[in-house]
C-alpha cells in the first residue's frame, strides 16, 4: 500500500506538469500549414491567381435577377401618407393584410 501511495502522487503531479508545459510553450497547437506549391512558370502562376480571384468575386455579387421566383411582393398602396382617406384612420395599414394573403402562408394565418 505504501508504495502505491508514493508513486500515485507523482504520476499525478507529473501529468499536471506536463499539462502546464505543454498549455505555456511557446509553440502553437495549430502550427500553420505549408502553402501550394506554385506553378513553375510565373505567368501561368499570375493568369490561375486572376482566375481564382474572378470565380470567387462572382458568387459574391448578386443581380436584380437573382431573386427567387417565389418572392412575395407588397402590393401598392391605395394611398399616400398615414391617413386613410376613406376611413380616417391614421398610422393604419395601407392595404387590407389579409385581401391579398400577405399573412397567411400554404392557408396557415401568421400573425394573430
Amino acid at each position: 500500500m505504501t508504495i502505491i501511495r508514493f508513486f500515485r502522487p507523482t504520476f499525478y503531479h507529473f501529468q499536471h506538469r506536463f499539462f502546464l508545459i505543454r498549455f505555456y510553450s511557446d509553440e502553437s497547437p495549430f502550427k500553420s500549414r505549408p502553402s501550394p506549391v506554385p506553378l513553375a512558370d510565373p505567368q501561368e502562376q499570375k493568369e490561375f491567381e486572376e482566375l481564382v480571384r474572378k470565380n470567387q468575386g462572382s458568387f459574391n455579387a448578386q443581380t436584380e435577377d437573382s431573386t427567387h421566383p417565389d418572392l412575395r411582393k407588397k402590393p401598392t398602396p391605395k394611398f399616400e401618407g398615414d391617413k386613410n382617406p376613406e376611413t380616417g384612420e391614421i398610422g393604419g395599414p395601407k392595404e387590407e393584410p389579409l385581401t391579398h394573403g400577405d399573412w397567411s402562408y400554404g392557408s396557415r394565418v401568421t400573425d394573430f
